[in-house]
């Protein structure tokens, strides 16, 4: 025989008595639980290399109960025990592993002390460390995971006041099992106390130095605060100018008690050249291109070219863009427009220069402020005519909602209000406002949402006859009133003309139902009524609406896709039905 094939022989009885076996574990109902279990079990990860016996079998169900244990442990069931049953069928060896988890211990206390584990620990430059602080909460579980992140949170609440070099030296845990409860401590050496020391910039090629010291939260000299490292951070990548920032500070302090820091970026691309193409029954066929330079001067200034074509709009702009002007938070706008609008309403040629200043005032109120001067010629419209007018636009957003294109929670206030100077007409001033409202209510859980919206509008001054057309209100867009066509929901004239109106009410309702991870479903009515009255009224006639809608969910956002149906429709006016389709949630 050729010895080559000898290891052959040998294995092969080997393998041909391996017993085939299947796990269950019974009498814990948590699935987290149990998947703890199975994630430390030999005997569930060594399936497909199966003993040669029941007494290897027995083995591997012995050498696992003591991990069994730990995981239970470690969910607070201290009363633990575990037995096993294996019985033959059909050929399969089935374990059944009988789990006895017995009551839940409670966390009694936690407790913060100094390294010793004697003396409670308390640093004048910190606030008391109080479990709730610390995401505790005496009389929960006293899960092992939940100890470890207080310690986790513990070391965070440290780096805030001064002590980045904090450590853990050990954890203390009594197990009462008379009261079913636990002690546990955390005993801490804090080290030195520490201040920010100087910065070490790298990775820049392009940007210049300045633009990054600007956007440092800390000074040189300051406590050590490690939010101000997050902070930081955050400034510096929503900038767009980095595709990656790290921070990291020295382990050691220097002469002066500070610790250096380093700050390492990865610059992005700057410029950006973009093309789109599209097709909707509002605009037909269309496309757009922009091209973006992200850092003109090397100080994260921007300039935007852009340009769209359809059959409704044909237009072009260029905006630049200046951040964290004169304070930071704060950009400075600066954009002209030329565009052509031809839709059922009117045909108009508008002409804008205008700037901006737009402000974060904090995480849930921004605002901006603005001057732009318009020259618009208004043609095939129930009110032509040649306009120039000097506008100084207000906006004010507070907002609770918890993301910016799929909201699920929260709500939104908007005013917006623009005073009008025409040189046109014999009553040249006018103001337009507006005021809108957003709820997100969440139906039991985030996979369904009822989202509300209600919009009031109001313009004053002004005759009708002495306002742009473009400037009043008008119904029926992918914004309001969806089924309708574009810009015609408001008083006719006797050519079925829009005349627009000087006030107007919509609402919409909307049931959104998240069905899998990537795909939801939209139920949705629009009401609005357009009136000639200078202040809002519902004696008005109002329009209905009707659709529904799918939504596509992906890493930027949803895509949507809505189909509106007009319950008022108007023959020669609506057709049955209008589709459309954009990025994020209709409001």
């Amino acid at each position: 025989m050729d010895p080559r094939y000898f290891p052959l022989f040998l294995t092969a009885p080997i393998f041909a008595a391996a017993l085939t076996y299947e796990v269950e574990f019974i009498g814990i109902k948590e699935s987290e639980v149990v998947q703890s279990m199975k994630d430390v079990s030999n005997l569930v990860s060594m399936r497909n290399r199966p003993p040669a016996s029941v007494n290897g079998l027995r083995y591997r169900i012995a050498s696992d109960i003591p991990s069994f244990i730990d995981v239970l442990h470690a969910y607070a069931y201290y009363d633990a025990k575990i037995s096993s049953d294996i019985r033959e069928v059909d050929g399969i060896y089935q374990v059944d592993l009988l789990v006895e988890p017995g009551i839940q211990y409670e966390l009694g206390s936690y407790q913060v002390y100094k390294g010793d584990c004697t003396q409670i620990a308390r640093i004048p430059e910190c606030p008391p460390f109080k479990p709730k602080k610390l995401g505790l909460k005496i009389g929960d579980p006293a899960l092992a995971v939940s100890i470890v992140n207080a310690e986790l949170n513990l070391l965070t609440q440290l780096s805030r006041c001064g002590y980045p070099l904090a450590k853990v030296e050990k954890r203390r845990v009594i197990v009462d099992m008379e009261e079913k409860k636990v002690e546990a401590a955390s005993c801490i050496q804090e080290g030195p106390f520490a201040k920010f020391g100087p910065s070490n910039l790298l990775g820049l090629k392009t940007v210049q130095p300045r633009f990054v010291e600007r956007r440092i939260a800390w000074k040189e000299g300051e406590t050590y605060n490690s939010d101000f490292i997050e902070e930081t951070q955050a400034r510096l990548l929503n900038s767009d100018l980095f595709s990656s920032v790290f921070i990291n500070r020295g382990d050691t302090l220097d002469s002066q008690g500070e610790l250096p820091m380093k700050i390492r970026v990865t610059e992005a691309k700057h410029k950006r050249i973009s093309l789109g193409f599209f097709y909707a029954t509002v605009d037909g066929p269309g496309g757009s291109f922009q091209w973006t330079f992200r850092n003109l001067r090397g100080m994260g200034e921007q300039l935007y070219l852009e340009a769209d074509i359809s059959k409704r709009y044909m237009g072009g702009s260029a905006t630049y863009k200046i951040p964290d002007f004169l304070r930071m938070n704060q950009i400075y706008k600066a954009w002209g427009s030329v565009s052509r609008e031809n839709i059922h309403a009117y045909n108009s040629f508008n002409y804008v220069l205008a700037n901006a200043i737009e402000r974060k005032i904090n995480k849930k109120t921004t605002g901006s402020i603005g001057l732009s001067l318009e020259h618009l010629d208004v043609t095939k419209s129930a009110s032509n005519g040649n306009y120039l007018i000097l506008s100084l636009p207000v906006f004010a957003k507070y907002s609770t909602a918890n993301d910016l294109l799929n909201p699920t929670k929260g709500y939104s206030i908007v005013y917006q209000g623009i005073p009008y100077q025409s040189f046109e007409g014999s009553d040249p001033r006018f103001y337009k406002q507006r005021l809108t409202g957003v709820f997100y209510i969440p139906i039991g859980t985030r996979r369904v949402v009822l989202a509300l919206r209600a919009q009031i509008g109001s313009i004053a001054g002004a005759r009708q006859r002495d306002i742009p057309l473009p400037k009043l209100f008008l119904g029926g867009s992918e914004d309001d009133l969806r089924g309708y066509r574009y810009y015609t929901v408001s008083p006719l004239n006797s050519d079925n003309q829009p005349l627009g109106g000087r006030s107007a009410i919509f609402a919409t309702i909307e049931n959104r139902f998240r069905v899998t991870e990537t795909v939801g479903l939209v139920q949705f009515v629009d009401f609005g009524t357009v009136s000639l009255k200078e202040m809002p009224t519902v004696d008005e006639k109002w329009f209905k609406s009707a659709g529904f809608g799918v939504r596509y969910f992906t890493f930027f956002g949803p895509l949507r896709f809505d189909v509106g149906f007009p319950l008022n429709r108007r023959r020669g006016i609506d057709s049955k039905y209008r589709i459309y389709a954009a990025v994020g949630q209709a409001f």
